[in-house]
């Protein structure tokens, strides 16, 4: 992924919710939304994702998980990327990110 400003939106088998933003730096991806916080590394065409739940009010993509851990594998797409991986320790949950990319960085 190219260094920038991504819009990103989570998608589970199990429901359709989670957007926010994204900021990419070399191989790190930190970013959040409302109720979570994302925070990754970078390699090889993969991202390993770490989300945790800051806002106990907020729905996760996997219903009753407030943190998780999964590699998602990169895909270029049109305007940014699709990511698809698991949660790891979570029976059949598959995950799409969409990642619109939106701005490039200052400085």
């Amino acid at each position: 992924m190219k260094d920038g400003i991504y819009f990103v939106v989570f998608k589970s088998a199990q429901n359709e919710v989670g957007n926010g933003t994204v900021v990419v730096r070399g191989n790190t991806v930190n970013g959040g939304d409302f109720g979570f916080t994302y925070q990754g590394i970078i390699k090889n065409d993969k991202l390993d994702l770490l989300v945790f739940q800051h806002n106990p009010q907020a729905q996760c993509v996997i219903p009753g998980v407030k943190e998780y851990r999964t590699t998602l594998n990169i895909h270029e797409a049109p305007n940014g990327h699709i990511l698809n991986g698991s949660i790891a320790g979570v029976p059949n949950s598959e995950l799409t990110v969409h990642a619109k990319f939106i701005g490039d960085l200052v400085g």
